[in-house]
């Protein structure tokens, strides 16, 4: 059967599987698998734990770190953007306390919201207000 599946093109070569698993288990650091043969078929069972590497934990951290870093941007961004729709006077050190963030912080996000259009500053620092970019659907 295995020839036949051959010359069709649906395998490349056999015989090599079982120890390509093993290895492969092996080369990881995780159990060997139960292999199990019954009426002409395979039950290959996976057991234990693989463990993590150095390099795998610090790949994972990185992008849940910036999976977090974007989110808790974009709730700020909200709060933001929530704050000046209540108070166009609103000042930088105004938004530090309520977003709970140092006023540095608050001037990146405040640039950040400009260049995306979603908010404009009319007039100077002193004396002017923030204005909201209303989106409208073309």
């Amino acid at each position: 059967m295995a020839a036949a599946f051959f010359r069709a093109g649906y395998i490349e070569s056999w015989g090599r599987g079982i120890d390509k698993i093993k290895n492969e288990c092996k080369n990881a650091g995780a159990f060997e698998p139960d292999i199990r043969y019954d009426f002409g078929g395979v039950q290959v069972t996976f057991t234990g734990e693989i463990p993590v590497t150095g390099e795998v934990l610090s790949e994972m951290s990185q992008k849940m770190s910036q999976k977090m870093s974007q989110k808790m941007s974009q709730k700020m961004s909200q709060k933001i953007l929530l704050a000046i729709n209540e108070n166009k006077n609103i000042t930088r050190a105004e938004l530090s306390q309520i977003v709970n963030v140092t006023s540095r912080t608050i001037a990146r996000n405040l640039k950040k919201l400009q260049e995306q259009n979603l908010i404009r500053r009319i007039g100077p620092d002193n004396g002017g207000h923030w204005e909201v970019i209303k989106k409208t659907d073309e």
